[in-house]
């Protein structure tokens, strides 16, 4: 039986199935993973790209985590300075008046009472240790038996024990917190504002009952006021720099947020594919598919007697 088709007109038909079939095993698969390829070949085109992209994604996600580290670091550090603040704030105005006070509470219990409540906050900790230690994050920064009995207003106490309270060092904490970008951040336990406050409440603390008709008791107690109210702006100011330093790292995360969320979107982009759009390509190519194979049918029908009649 002689075939009127040509056999090279039936190899172009079977090679076009065979494409179309296996058009129809890539996009079942793509429907079923979600992905255009199982590996970098699928997208040979765009590989290079996506390798890059990754690359993208990997660094700006590890800046990311440590800014997130030294975010809630500094978050740390600010809520102690606002306490600490306070603590100043409310002290200050008790004086000179409770300087002199005898009855109730008085003035040297008040600011010894104080002194344990700084200490809790200066040697508060997150969880990569004590905030305000500089590199000595394991050591507590602050040692309140390290303080001199009886202090003075004119020495500093921010020094080792046992002539001051300060335990930790003077490294400035520094973080890379984007490409060429270095953060040097936060407050060590020996700053000036704390340590003033810290030397006044000391010196308050160990000292003698004051008398209003003592010309060296009143000098004291308004030199003490004079200098708890420097200690006030001091922290004021110290928390705007703490502000300061957490608003760059909040507008360098945002950016690299953005950054990574576009990284993301083009690898998706490339990687994945659109359902609906497979469904839409499968349904038109089964459709080809089903017509192909009853043209070959009806080619294999063909003969010379067929053709005769």
């Amino acid at each position: 039986m002689t075939r009127i088709g040509t056999l090279a007109q039936d190899n172009q038909v079977i090679q076009y199935i065979q494409q179309n079939e296996s058009q129809e095993n890539l996009l079942e698969q793509q429907i079923s993973t979600g992905q255009k390829s199982q590996n970098f070949s699928g997208i040979a085109p765009q590989a290079e790209q996506v390798v890059n992209l990754s690359g993208q994604e990997s660094q700006i996600q590890s800046y990311m985590d440590t800014n997130n580290m030294v975010t809630t670091r500094m978050q740390t550090m600010s809520l102690a300075l606002n306490s600490i603040e306070t603590l100043a704030t409310q002290f200050v105005g008790n004086l000179p008046a409770e300087a002199y006070n005898t009855q109730g509470e008085t003035i040297q219990e008040q600011a010894q009472q104080v002194l344990n409540q700084i200490g809790g906050y200066l040697n508060i900790q997150d969880g990569s240790g004590y905030v305000f230690s500089g590199s000595k994050t394991t050591t507590p920064p602050f040692v309140l038996s390290g303080l001199p009995d009886p202090g003075n207003l004119t020495t500093s106490v921010g020094v080792p024990p046992p002539n001051g309270y300060y335990d930790g060092d003077d490294v400035v904490s520094k973080a890379t917190i984007d490409n060429n970008v270095t953060l040097s951040y936060g407050v060590t336990a020996d700053n000036p504002a704390i340590e003033q406050f810290v030397r006044v409440l000391n010196f308050l603390a160990n000292s003698q009952p004051f008398d209003p008709s003592n010309a060296t008791d009143t000098a004291n107690v308004n030199k003490a006021t004079q200098m708890l109210n420097q200690s006030v702006q001091q922290l004021q100011t110290l928390q705007g720099s703490v502000a300061l330093q957490q608003g760059q790292l909040g507008s360098t995360l945002t950016t690299q947020q953005n950054a990574l969320s576009i990284a993301k979107t083009n690898i998706t982009n490339i990687e994945q594919v659109d359902p609906a759009t497979a469904i839409t390509q499968l349904d038109t190519l089964q459709t080809q598919l089903e017509a192909s194979y009853q043209t070959v049918s009806l080619l294999g029908q063909l003969s010379l007697v067929n053709y005769l009649k």
